[in-house]
């Protein structure tokens, strides 16, 4: 157990005065009642707990699914008795997105300015997370809202995403949100108060965890036996979260959004939930979004020699350690970089279109200048500033 771990769990009031930036995710379970309909009494829950962390002179970004669910109820749409998703249209979820997003933000303003807190929205697609000049324009925004004491509450798109630009789940979009923000600690608030050995719904005998060591290790024998029916995560996606939030230097606890008791205790400096600690190694915000941020388009295949220049000797990649180029992409776009055998070991951003790539590679400085005269000025395909190894 590293100092960070021992930390939290034997000093959690300590632990929590120290981090100043919040991302607060919560799930459409945590917000719906009775018969699966949004509940007021569950916004001024988490508006309570907000704006008890608010007190502590913390920053508070909310990221809040159940637009969908909402919307749902507003054109009085049954719920169905199986996957929500596979019994709705993309027009159709989209068309409760548009309805129900406005009844969140209702839901909260009016929560939030019992404590007189204001609120703004900000809805994402994956675009404005893979597009760094977007990226860093979404979190210049947020940053200004934070300026001025505002809430920003923020959901995916839902009105206008399709699949191929969707994130998986708002668990997912958290964790990038975390990085957008350079967020201190992500809290995932679930229906279930954290992560057990076994399923608790089916074993009475469930143990919760305490703590994760190694969320990359743990996630490899994680199985999980059921997901919500209105949402579109389960655990094993709030555990990829914390994985991502991980590799940028976010701690992650996974706690009930249903239980007030338990909000309280926490927010009063009783840790409850499951504790997931950043890695010990964890990479630069840049490399960073390279990973788990920008939009891969297409592969470059590259000799063992060039894979030991990179993972090794912090090397750019060179045209004369390039094999193969596998797909179409342009100058600027970021790609993934595999070695002979097939397995991707890094991502970056090329300095090349494909087109290009596929006429010097192979060829070193002087052929290129041979070959090609000054079309082209540079072997340097990928610089190592725009570089992130994934092992």
């Amino acid at each position: 157990m590293n100092n960070k771990e021992y930390n939290a769990l034997n000093d959690f009031r300590k632990y929590l005065n120290s981090k100043k930036r919040i991302v607060l995710k919560i799930g459409t379970q945590v917000l719906l009642g009775d018969k699966d309909k949004l509940s007021l009494s569950a916004f001024k829950r988490i508006c309570s707990f907000s704006h008890s962390l608010i007190r502590q002179q913390k920053e508070v970004i909310l990221v809040s699914s159940g637009a969908i669910a909402a919307g749902k109820d507003v054109l009085n749409t049954p719920s169905p008795s199986n996957n929500f998703s596979n019994n709705f249209s993309m027009p159709e979820k989209q068309a409760f997105a548009a309805c129900g997003q406005a009844i969140l933000m209702k839901n909260y303003g009016s929560c939030f300015k019992q404590y007189g807190i204001k609120t703004a929205q900000i809805l994402l697609t994956k675009d404005d997370i893979s597009s760094r000049k977007r990226f860093v324009n979404a979190r210049n925004t947020i940053y200004e809202l934070l300026k001025n004491k505002v809430v920003p509450i923020i959901n995916e798109n839902d009105t206008i995403s399709y699949e191929e630009i969707k994130f998986s789940d708002n668990d997912h979009l958290s964790a990038l949100v975390s990085n957008l923000v350079c967020a201190d600690l992500l809290i995932i608030l679930s229906n279930v108060h954290g992560v057990y050995d076994k399923n608790p719904v089916l074993h009475k005998d469930a143990k919760l965890i305490k703590t994760i060591d190694n969320i990359k290790d743990f996630m490899k024998d994680f199985k999980e036996t059921s997901k919500s029916l209105q949402g579109t995560g389960g655990m094993k996606s709030k555990l990829y979260a914390s994985f991502i939030a991980a590799g940028a230097g976010t701690d992650t606890i996974i706690i009930s959004g249903k239980d007030g008791k338990s909000l309280d205790s926490f927010a009063g400096g009783i840790l409850t939930g499951t504790f997931i600690p950043s890695l010990k190694n964890n990479i630069n915000k840049k490399k960073h979004w390279l990973l788990f941020g920008m939009e891969k388009k297409g592969q470059i295949v590259i000799d063992k020699g060039a894979v030991d220049a990179i993972i090794n000797k912090n090397k750019s990649l060179l045209a004369s350690g390039i094999l193969a180029v596998n797909g179409e992409f342009k100058k600027g776009e970021g790609v993934y970089i595999v070695n002979e055998e097939g397995k991707i070991f890094s991502i970056g951003i090329s300095n090349f279109d494909s087109k290009d790539i596929k006429r010097i590679k192979g060829l070193k400085s002087h052929e290129i200048k041979t070959k090609f005269g000054e079309g082209i000025l540079s072997a340097l395909v990928v610089h190592k500033d725009k570089l992130a190894v994934t092992a």
